[in-house]
């Protein structure tokens, strides 16, 4: 087991040293130079580890016990049918748990309006549905998604992006892990409820110009480009249109260009975003 401490302050190289004085070497510290955020150190852990298959795993969550095993039975199941050489991604959805564990009668895919059967990079482009503390990886996909670049959303949104275009995406149809809320998650589980719209409305008017996650999305996928060659969605050259053009171009994208995201209310406010953003 690799594991990388990214400049804690609360105790946790105690634990750590705990740890791996239970464990001995099975569990292996890398050295920590600092705080490098959450993309760069799960990009460190990747790029060190030799591993056929790779599960990340989030310091706060609980996995349940099988889910690993069913994990690796699809991965293998995979690579049977289309090869050890091709990229895979093996996932699986969250219970959604309380800062005790106790259960919150719903799951993260449900809670988020999520669909995780819309894994095509036209739809990934915009929408991840994939959470990085239920995947497993294999070695191809290693290969060919890493490093992962800063400027990338988040590492599993990327890690789903290289898997979606040049191998495969699977969800396991159990649940695999308990996503604990409390407070102080990086991104949890917010719901599609009045808070989460006000919030997107406020942050659109206190700053109209960062067109928010919408343009960090597009802005990721022309970085997709420039790295593979590989068009993820027709979307981001519209923002270099004049906004008066935009309704037009939209118009014109054949069927299975156009902006489709989870649900008709979050589709209708993407493309008046796109129809109002600046250049």
């Amino acid at each position: 087991m690799l594991l990388r401490d990214d400049g804690s302050t609360d105790g946790t190289l105690a634990l750590i040293t705990l740890l791996q004085q239970h464990y001995g070497p099975w569990l292996q510290l890398l050295p920590s130079n600092g705080n490098l955020g959450c993309k760069a150190n799960v990009n460190c852990l990747l790029e060190v580890t030799t591993a056929a298959y790779v599960a990340l795993a989030d310091q706060d969550d609980l996995w349940l016990p099988q889910k690993l095993e069913q994990s690796l039975a699809l991965m293998q199941q995979l690579e049977a049918l289309h090869g050890a050489a091709m990229p895979l991604l093996v996932h699986s959805d969250m219970e959604l748990v309380d800062a005790q564990a106790r259960p919150m009668g719903t799951c993260f895919l449900k809670c988020q309006g999520l669909d995780p059967k819309r894994t095509a990079p036209v739809d990934l482009a915009l929408t991840n549905v994939v959470t990085g503390c239920t995947t497993l990886l294999n070695r191809a996909l290693l290969q060919k998604a890493l490093p992962i670049p800063q400027q990338a959303l988040m590492h599993d949104w990327w890690l789903a992006l290289v898997a979606s275009v040049f191998g495969q995406i699977a969800l396991v149809s159990e649940l695999g892990v308990l996503y604990r809320q409390h407070g102080g998650n990086v991104l949890g589980a917010k719901g599609l409820g009045l808070t989460y719209w006000r919030q997107r409305l406020q942050n659109l008017l206190a700053n109209p110009a960062a067109g928010g996650h919408t343009r960090a999305a597009l802005q990721q996928a022309e970085l997709f480009e420039r790295r593979y060659g590989q068009l993820l969605s027709a979307l981001p050259p519209l923002l270099y249109l004049p906004r008066r053009r935009r309704w037009l171009a939209l118009l014109r994208l054949p069927p299975s260009q156009r902006p489709w995201k989870h649900g008709p209310l979050r589709t209708f406010g993407l493309c008046c975003l796109l129809v109002c953003l600046p250049r």
